[in-house]
């Protein structure tokens, strides 16, 4: 296995990390668990539009994690 195909792997599992994470945190962000919307000061009006960007971050950087993963030789 190449070097090239190493740091494929390596870099598509951090980014799917990083999406599910984005995702996760979204989600967390949403409910209030752990009471984040007051520790981080995010009024209610503001919550769906971080919700949005959030997901669509998480969901690309998935995505392009799984193609960084499947790499075509």
């Amino acid at each position: 296995m190449g070097i090239r195909r190493k740091a494929s792997i390596t870099l598509g599992l951090v980014q799917s990390v990083i999406g599910s994470l984005a995702t996760v945190f979204a989600y967390l962000l949403y409910y209030n668990f752990l009471d984040v919307q007051t520790v981080l000061n995010v009024p209610q009006k503001d919550v769906v539009l971080y919700m949005l960007v959030l997901i669509v971050f998480g969901l690309l950087s998935i995505i392009s994690g799984l193609f960084l993963l499947s790499g075509h030789e």
